[in-house]
């Protein structure tokens, strides 16, 4: 009689002990989830923000180049003494890192979703 209920009592621990792990399972995968969800939100935000970016210094840089040549072509002037080369080559310069950085988030973004 004693070893029925020792084996009753060994069961019923058993599927306690299981029910706590689908608990804990569960609640790993949601954290898992929670901050893959986040990571891919800022992946998104930083993506669109450099694409933006990348945008406007090109507007900028096209600004500087045409400057660049009514500088050159106009008699000597107060915009002789602005280095129009400089500031497109800067423009340029920011057009390229944010453009990489746009280029490293969709990348990372496609490697990171690509687990699921």
């Amino acid at each position: 009689m004693n070893k029925i209920t020792h084996q009753l009592t060994q069961t019923e621990h058993l599927e306690h002990i299981q029910k706590i792990e689908v608990i804990t399972r569960r609640r790993r995968t949601m954290k898992r989830l929670k901050s893959r969800s986040f990571i891919n939100q800022t992946l998104t935000r930083f993506a669109l923000y450099s694409i933006v970016t990348t945008g406007f210094l090109g507007v900028a840089a096209l600004g500087c180049w045409g400057f660049e040549i009514i500088d050159a072509n106009s008699r000597a002037t107060i915009l002789r003494g602005h280095d129009w080369q400089a500031q497109k080559n800067i423009c340029l310069g920011g057009m390229a890192v944010t453009f990489s950085g746009f280029l490293g988030s969709a990348l990372l973004g496609a490697c990171l979703s690509g687990d699921e």
